[in-house]
């Protein structure tokens, strides 16, 4: 194989990404229920003791699927343990309300946007005074929720 093959080769399966899906947007009703969320998640912080079964119900209606509750109420779990004790502010509360929804909701994602989720959930909890390593257990759980709810078949030529 000479140069120029294995060049333009090169270029053809280097262009082989795989497209990324559609991200969900909240419409009003979910607005508001996110403003649930974002209570659940201050209220966590603040050691309510009702408050992580009541994240625990906020975002397990979220998931499609039955069989990603657990995995839902996975990071549910390492989210309220990490969150405990934290200063959550209003305007960090929604985003994490809204991250963690799109982490649930969100069915035909790309492994990059996948990845870039995980990568917002570990920056808006290490930015609340999360520790890295802990930011990083319930990121990755984020990305085993996407694993159990994302329905975005491969394509053959995102194989390479």
């Amino acid at each position: 194989m000479n140069i120029t093959t294995r060049v333009a080769s090169a270029l053809a399966l280097g262009g082989c990404r795989q497209a990324d899906g559609p991200m969900p947007v909240a419409d009003a009703n979910t607005q508001g229920e996110l403003e649930d969320v974002r209570h659940d998640l201050q209220n966590v912080a603040k050691h309510d003791p009702s408050a992580p079964q009541d994240l625990t119900d906020d975002l397990a209606k979220y998931s499609r699927r039955r069989t990603a509750v657990p995995a839902v109420n996975e990071l549910t779990r390492r989210t309220v343990t990490v969150l405990a004790g934290k200063n959550l502010t209003e305007q960090a509360g929604n985003r994490l309300a809204h991250t963690l929804w799109t982490v649930i909701y969100a069915r035909e994602l790309s492994e990059r946007q996948i990845e870039a989720l995980q990568n917002d959930v570990q920056s808006q909890l290490v930015a609340i005074g999360v520790a890295e390593p802990q930011a990083q257990q319930v990121a990755a759980q984020a990305g085993e929720v996407q694993k159990a709810v994302n329905d975005r078949p491969r394509r053959w030529y995102e194989l390479f």
